[in-house]
C-alpha cells in the first residue's frame, strides 16, 4: 500500500463540502427564527425623547414597547404565515423573526405620558422627560453634629 500524502487533504474537503451543504439546505427550511436588534433613532426634543425604530414586516399587534424611567424596551415578533407551511422553498431568508432592544435614556422620563405610532415598519415613540425638582441638583444636606 502506497502512502498518499494528499488523502487526507481530499477527505477534509470533503467534510467541508458536506458541512456547509448541511448547513445552506438548513436554511431554506421555512422554521428559520432569530432575534434582531432593530434599528432606532433617539432624538433629544428639549422637553422630550422621540425614538424611531425600524421593524419591518412586524404587525401593530405583535409590538411590546415598554417605558420605564430610565429606558425603553421594545420587543416585536413575525409570525410565520399559516399559508407558508408545507411550501417547498427553494430559498427562504424571511422567515420567522423577533426583534428585542432596550434603550437607555440620558435622562428620567414619564412613562405614564409616552405615546407610540407605527406606520410602514417603522415604530416611532414620544416620551416627555421628567422636569427636575427644585432640590434636584442641589444635594442633600448633611445634618453636622
Amino acid at each position: 500500500m502506497i502512502y498518499d500524502p494528499f488523502e487526507e487533504i481530499r477527505r477534509l474537503h470533503e467534510y467541508i463540502d458536506r458541512m456547509f451543504s448541511d448547513m445552506f439546505t438548513r436554511m431554506r427550511e421555512p422554521e428559520i427564527s432569530f432575534t434582531r436588534a432593530p434599528l432606532v433613532d433617539v432624538v433629544d426634543e428639549g422637553d422630550k425623547f422621540r425614538i424611531v425604530a425600524e421593524i419591518p414586516g412586524v404587525n401593530k399587534e405583535d409590538l411590546d414597547v415598554r417605558i420605564m424611567e430610565d429606558s425603553v424596551v421594545i420587543r416585536a415578533e413575525k409570525k410565520m404565515d399559516k399559508e407558508d407551511k408545507g411550501k417547498n422553498y427553494y430559498v427562504r431568508e424571511r422567515g420567522y423573526t423577533s426583534y428585542y432592544r432596550t434603550i437607555a435614556l440620558p435622562e428620567p422620563v414619564v412613562p405614564e405620558k409616552a405615546e407610540a405610532t407605527y406606520k410602514n415598519g417603522v415604530l416611532e415613540i414620544v416620551v416627555p422627560k421628567r422636569a427636575p425638582k427644585e432640590e434636584e441638583g442641589k444635594g442633600f444636606r448633611v445634618q453636622i453634629k
